[in-house]
């Protein structure tokens, strides 16, 4: 389900309701295709090579450019209009940037979550996780780029994520949760994913 946006969404064809995009894409299957395929390639670029960023909104943005860069030429960009998805109504967005600097804020004085068990580790992610998805800073792709924020989180932090062992139908419900203010959903599939074994982190 896309997100519903404001009237006159300047990021939409006025003809045909799909978003603008580099590759000149008209019809919403087609996009899809492409950009699941083009964003799939560029994560696995980020894995080979994170984002050396200060888990902040900046981080965030940077993560968001190079998933999207070959299909939008606002990728990484705060969005300029609001957004919904069903019954839920994403922040607005004249206060993205405050929110932010809240929710990353905390997030340093937590150290990055690093020296916690895998346990307390899941808990806050899921948390933050949570927050960071009422965010939604941008118009399209905050999915993917919320979960590999937190997987670089969690590399930071001494574990690996796996996010294939999650079902869409499992994230969509457990943000839904969140949302409502219930993360639990969230921990146990960051839970789920992670891997109890510490690494040293060669970058």
């Amino acid at each position: 389900m896309k997100y519903a946006g404001d009237r006159g969404d300047p990021y939409l064809d006025s003809e045909t309701g799909v978003l603008r995009n580099l590759l000149g894409i008209r019809d919403q299957g087609g996009l899809d295709k492409i950009e699941s395929t083009l964003s799939f390639l560029r994560t696995s670029e980020l894995r080979e090579r994170p984002v050396k960023g200060k888990f902040d909104l900046a981080h965030l943005q940077e993560i968001h450019n190079r998933l999207f860069q070959d299909v939008y030429d606002w990728a990484g960009q705060i969005r300029q209009v609001e957004i919904s998805k069903g019954n839920t109504m994403f922040a607005q967005q004249i206060a993205i940037q405050s929110a932010a600097q809240q929710i990353f804020g905390q997030l340093a004085k937590e150290r990055f979550l690093c020296g916690l068990d895998a346990e307390e580790f899941s808990k806050r992610a899921g948390d933050y996780l949570g927050e960071i998805n009422v965010l939604h800073p941008f118009r399209e792709g905050n999915g993917r780029t919320q979960r590999e924020f937190i997987a670089q989180l969690a590399q930071r932090a001494g574990y690996r994520i796996d996010w294939g062992v999650v079902s869409q139908a499992d994230m969509i419900k457990a943000s839904i949760d969140a949302y409502n203010g219930d993360s639990s959903g969230l921990a146990s599939i960051i839970r789920e994913g992670i891997s109890d074994q510490l690494f040293k982190d060669n970058e």
